[in-house]
């Protein structure tokens, strides 16, 4: 497939459902633009209702592109509220089929969108976590390998969140998809004691470096939260 030379491709997995892809994916539109870095969002696939709450709009609205339309960044759309796969094909559909027409799709877009906007880096958003079903019998891992992105996982701040992160990435690393680093959201607003050694209980135990921990509600355009801010993903 298509990928240009001067891409960078950031494919965002994360820990679970709610977990604050989108969140993590906007603030990283919005810390490219405030760096003059030429970021574009893509959303393979998305379920649930299509409004201005949708993942897809807000992708949309973080990037602030001239002309940039939902339907680009998400070619593959579902009403249903669940997973991808499910929503496409139903439950006995998704698991008696086998068909790369949707995945094929999905990376024609992507170089198409690409391939009219030039950026330096592509956030990619996944749907829920690592093994989420998608459309045609597939599963996100195989969505990861044919964008040819590397990856970042997304985790909840929080308790729990320990166990989340490592599972993830001996999941990642089974599948020669080694993570790039890990970011934490916190998805809530309430405190508890695990959140303040999350981060560097999972950096030395497994030796993936935290890229940046995101507060909750923080401000839209304080880009502090991500380390070494949005050119170390590119070099």
């Amino acid at each position: 497939m298509y990928k240009s030379a001067v891409t960078r491709r950031v494919f965002l997995v994360g820990t679970d459902t709610d977990c604050g892809k989108t969140t993590v994916a906007c603030a990283l539109l919005r810390a490219a633009r405030a760096e003059g870095v030429r970021a574009l969002p893509f959303k393979p696939a998305a379920s649930g209702v299509a409004d201005a709450t949708g993942d897809p709009e807000r992708l949309v609205a973080a990037a602030a592109i001239a002309g940039l339309g939902v339907s680009e960044i998400c070619p593959l759309r579902y009403p249903l509220a669940v997973a991808p796969g499910l929503a496409a094909d139903g439950v006995e559909g998704f698991l008696a089929r086998r068909d790369a027409g949707a995945l094929e799709l999905a990376c024609a877009s992507l170089a198409a969108l690409e391939a009219r906007y030039a950026p330096e880096l592509t956030v990619i958003e996944g749907a829920g976590g690592l093994w989420v079903p998608m459309p045609g019998g597939s599963w996100l891992p195989a969505w990861i390998s044919a964008m040819e992105a590397e990856v970042v996982v997304v985790g909840r701040l929080g308790l729990g969140t320990i166990n989340h992160c490592l599972l993830c990435f001996a999941g990642l690393r089974e599948l020669g998809l080694a993570p790039r680093g890990f970011m934490l959201v916190q998805t809530r607003g309430e405190w508890d004691a695990s959140q303040e050694h999350n981060e560097r209980v999972i950096a030395v135990s497994s030796g993936v470096p935290c890229l940046g921990v995101l507060g909750f509600r923080a401000d839209p355009d304080a880009h502090a939260w991500l380390r070494g801010g949005v050119r170390a993903l590119l070099a």
